[in-house]
């Protein structure tokens, strides 16, 4: 993925290089005490809770957060005082004078400093790209696919007709004279699960999957439009690839992974030099 505009500047390379030194040097020296309390208010929650949903009312943001678990606050405590811990470091650094950067950015290229301060020679062994592998299969699985036609009915009483549509059908009558019109096709080759759901909704691809081709006319199978006859002729199944054919995939989303999770304990272990007050 090619990098940000912002972080190609050389001015941007100069600041981080001084950031590593900065954090480097940190590790052996205490943090001084000034400065280092960072109180996070229901007010400053709400903020948050507001910037996460895209909404605008307040109230609604602090009735919600009265109502909301205590793990789940303590999580969004977390995470509003790490956000500030990172500004705070990152003005510190004098980011937030990079082409008059906001918070937001400030806390954007914080991170970045720190992912550079904690993974910059970071590898996944073959064991890791394995044991991703095995974890996460169904991310990696092809989609199924099914070639079909269908007949359509729509109505109160849309599934009486297609089930008398059906028992006729099924006398080899001509197909053309039943069914209304849809708002898509009326014929699918080599259609893909996803794109099906996309179109009837999963509770029809998930008939459509258990139905039997070549078998004539079956159904009715409701979609989120109606009531369907399907004629189903090709079914292929999902099926995840060998790791030896997307080993390399595999491994880019390893090292991600990794990325992210010391970047996490890099966070973490910044935030471990503040003190956190709620009120």
């Amino acid at each position: 993925m090619k990098a940000p505009a912002w972080l190609r500047e050389p001015l941007v390379h100069f600041l981080i290089a001084g950031a590593l030194l900065y954090f480097g040097a940190s590790l052996f020296s205490p943090a001084p005490e000034a400065g280092h309390v960072i109180v996070v208010d229901d007010d400053a929650l709400a903020t948050r809770l507001l910037q996460q949903t895209g909404a605008t009312d307040r109230e609604a943001a602090l009735r919600a957060l009265r109502a909301m678990p205590a793990a789940d606050k303590e999580k969004l405590v977390e995470e509003a005082a790490a956000d500030e811990a990172l500004w705070r470091e990152g003005r510190a650094l004098g980011l937030d004078t990079i082409d008059g950067v906001v918070r937001l950015r400030t806390i954007q290229q914080m991170r970045q400093v720190l992912t550079q301060e904690a993974s910059g020679d970071l590898a996944v062994s073959d064991a890791e790209v394995r044991k991703f592998y095995e974890d996460n299969k169904e991310a990696y699985a092809d989609p199924g696919s099914a070639s079909f036609g269908h007949l359509f009915f729509a109505g109160p009483d849309a599934r009486a007709r297609a089930e008398a549509a059906l028992a006729v059908l099924r006398k080899d009558a001509g197909a053309e004279e039943y069914g209304d019109r849809f708002l898509y096709q009326a014929n699918y080759a080599d259609a893909g699960t996803e794109e099906l759901a996309a179109q009837f909704g999963i509770g029809f691809v998930q008939a459509l999957l258990g139905l039997n081709p070549g078998t004539g006319w079956q159904g009715p199978v409701q979609s989120d439009h109606g009531w369907h006859l399907v004629l189903l002729r090709e079914l292929t199944p999902a099926k995840v690839p060998a790791l030896a054919d997307i080993e390399d995939r595999v491994r880019e989303d390893a090292l991600a992974a990794k990325r992210n999770a010391v970047t996490t304990q890099a966070v973490g272990d910044l935030l471990d030099r503040y003190e956190v007050r709620t009120r």
